[in-house]
């Protein structure tokens, strides 16, 4: 296995997005629950802020049960670097969600054992639970590195834009709109050094 780099860890990369695609054996039996996990991670993401995945890099994430449900495959794109990006998740996104889906891995065995083994469980709202599940940081990342196989080739459109980039340019998109829509605004938007904005607003 590849040692990898600090921006993508032995994911492949293009521009400031890296991706991680791990591949995990369904354990027999748990087929049906570990697609009944997967659902909630995803609908536990959609349903989070932004803001608060913003922290962590994450630039989309996926989960695909396959080959009659006895594989699963984790796979995201984030833009921060390896190491923060899993450190970060674990506390924003939460490391029970992780486990959640995995522990229905063979993979994860370790990984699960060790944090069952924390005093106290991982509860999220501990005021102590980020110093309790840091030690499951490197195990993390050491199951998902060990199960992930690169990607060959690896293109995103928006490779050069990060998420907040992408989200400031909607705002500012919005509020010109708002400008042009104006009629007060109509005169001041005569002036010629306003040009290439209302170029940009015209496509």
């Amino acid at each position: 296995m590849s040692k990898g780099t600090k921006k993508s860890g032995v994911g492949n990369s293009h521009g400031v997005i890296s991706e991680v695609s791990a591949y995990m054996t369904v354990k027999p039996g748990h087929e049906e629950e570990a697609r009944a996990a997967a659902g909630r991670f995803g609908e536990m993401l959609r349903n989070s802020a932004w803001e608060d995945l913003q922290k962590t890099g994450l630039r989309d994430a996926r989960l695909v049960n396959f080959d009659n449900g006895k594989r699963m495959m984790f796979a995201s794109g984030f833009e921060t670097e390896w190491d923060p990006y899993v450190d970060d998740a674990i506390l924003v996104v939460g490391l029970q969600h992780f486990l959640d889906w995995m522990q229905h891995t063979v993979e994860a065995e370790e990984l699960v054992a060790s944090v069952k083994s924390l005093a106290g469980g991982v509860d999220e709202n501990d005021p102590a639970y980020a110093e309790k599940v840091k030690p499951a940081g490197p195990l993390l990342k050491a199951v998902i590195q060990k199960i992930q196989t690169p990607a060959t080739t690896y293109f995103n459109a928006l490779s050069d834009l990060t998420l907040p980039q992408i989200k400031k340019a909607q705002r500012l998109h919005e509020a010109f709109q708002q400008v042009l829509d104006n009629p007060a605004a109509q005169e001041a938007l005569q002036h010629p050094a306003l040009k290439p904005l209302l170029e940009q607003a015209a496509d």
